[in-house]
């Protein structure tokens, strides 16, 4: 099952001959389980990851918790804070975790030893808002958001479990068939049902303030709890810790030697700084919508939500066959070649009014579900065997630099123009297609491996 190294790379560094990306442990490309138990698997990750989505699209982690500490009073620094803070915990703990993740034989009980009581805090967190009630501000922001902060900790404490988890438990086809039909699903039910909720829930005829948001809460910790039944079926795919596998000690140098040696995994992980930072003016499309266009804010967010969700659950489909078909490395390119579309329709709508917005809709349709297949299993499919945790940990680390994208976007706006912030935009998503198009696709990589070759 793949090629023993002949350098251990933790080793790597007092070594004469240099190591080569061939020379690591490598994916077979199969998995060790038989069709009958990936159907089981593949079935048990759909459960979980249709409860996950429906109750984590409740939670809403941008939105929900600024608006609540809008609505409790506070300031913009709070505001924005809340609506940054899952995002920032949820990948601070992941490199620290991989070189754990990666040296146990098995993963399932690394993804759901953290996850249980991220997910199922949320239901006390909700009985203690209606107890509070609104007369306790500062207590309920900090029951509230310490919520967010338990779910982002055990979620990314488990992540990197779950990546492994992914290759060794369903084959290619088996996993892309997974994510797509998930993505759809959790589309319409969102569509369908979830936000009917939520405009009922949070409007005027819904429950008072904090009873609505507790609900909203209470209604996704119990989603969050029962999709993690799912795990009692699932029987994990053998992955075996490499036996250079770094402990926390050589886990900086080892990293270091990564990159530098692996030209696959550094150019991805080029490419997905500049593909972060070319959707900079993703949140101010809505604003410029109804600002500079004059559209009313009822219309522009009804046409958002109508053309993302049905784009998002068709493209999930499609990109979905091509995944299956073709590989990551197709549905990468497509991802890009939208981030680079979306600021140039934005700038045509100055000509072409309204109808540029519509495809500019659509076009964020096919990028919401494009990380998935795209991003997520081209790590998935890429890492080495035994090596998955070290590479999805230190991909998403890294990818924690976007988090200051939106602000650096506020600031182009507000130094220059919205059409400086497009241009921009359009610019870093042409240099992120430039580089999805010379990305190795991980299927061919694996291949040359497996033929003794170097990876691209």
């Amino acid at each position: 099952m793949g090629i023993e190294p002949s350098v251990p790379l933790a080793d790597a560094a007092d070594a004469a001959a240099p190591v080569e990306r061939a020379s690591l442990p490598l994916l077979s490309g199969e998995v060790d389980l038989l069709p009958r138990v990936q159907r089981v698997n593949m079935v048990s990750f759909m459960w979980d990851s249709i409860l996950f989505g429906i109750g984590f699209s409740i939670l809403n982690a941008s939105v929900l918790p600024p608006q609540f500490i809008s609505q409790l009073g506070g300031g913009p620094l709070a505001v924005g804070l809340a609506g940054l803070i899952f995002r920032a915990v949820w990948l601070t703990p992941q490199l620290l975790v991989a070189p754990y993740v990666n040296r146990a034989p098995r993963k399932k009980a690394f993804y759901v030893i953290p996850s249980l009581p991220g997910r199922s805090l949320f239901i006390p967190v909700s009985i203690t808002m209606m107890l509070l009630g609104p007369e306790q501000p500062v207590l309920l922001a900090l029951t509230m958001l310490g919520g967010y902060v338990a779910l982002a900790l055990g979620d990314g404490l488990g992540v990197v479990a779950w990546m492994d988890l992914l290759g060794s438990s369903l084959s290619s086809t088996w996993r892309t068939r997974m994510m797509s039909w998930s993505q759809a699903t959790n589309g319409l039910i969102v569509a369908l049902v979830v936000s009917p909720l939520v405009r009922f829930l949070l409007g005027p005829e819904g429950p008072a303030f904090p009873n609505n948001y507790a609900l909203l809460l209470l209604i996704a910790g119990v989603l969050l709890t029962v999709a993690l039944g799912s795990y009692l079926f699932i029987r994990e795919g053998n992955s075996p810790p490499p036996q250079d596998s770094p402990g926390l000690r050589q886990y900086r140098s080892f990293l270091g030697r990564l990159l530098r040696r692996d030209a696959g995994f550094r150019s991805y992980i080029l490419l997905r700084i500049c593909y972060d930072f070319s959707l900079l003016g993703l949140p101010f499309y809505i604003v410029f919508a109804t600002t500079t266009m004059g559209q009313q804010s009822a219309v522009a967010l009804s046409d958002q939500i109508l053309l993302v969700t049905v784009t998002g659950v068709a493209a999930a489909l499609v990109l979905g066959r091509i995944n299956e078909r073709r590989g990551p490395h197709n549905v990468l390119v497509i991802a890009t070649g939208a981030a680079t579309l979306g600021p140039l329709l934005m700038l045509s709508t100055a000509a072409i009014g309204t109808p540029g917005l519509h495809l500019l809709w659509i076009t964020v349709g096919v990028l919401n579900s494009s990380f998935v297949p795209g991003f997520l299993n081209w790590i998935v499919e890429y890492a080495p065997e035994g090596y998955r945790p070290i590479y999805s940990g230190t991909a998403n680390t890294i990818g924690a630099m976007a988090l200051v994208a939106p602000m650096l976007g506020g600031l182009i706006v507000s130094l220059i123009s919205y059409q400086a912030l497009f241009l921009t935009g359009a610019a870093l998503g042409l240099l992120a297609l430039t580089l999805a198009i010379r990305l190795p696709e991980p299927r061919q990589a694996r291949e040359a491996r497996g033929a003794g070759r170097p990876a691209a």
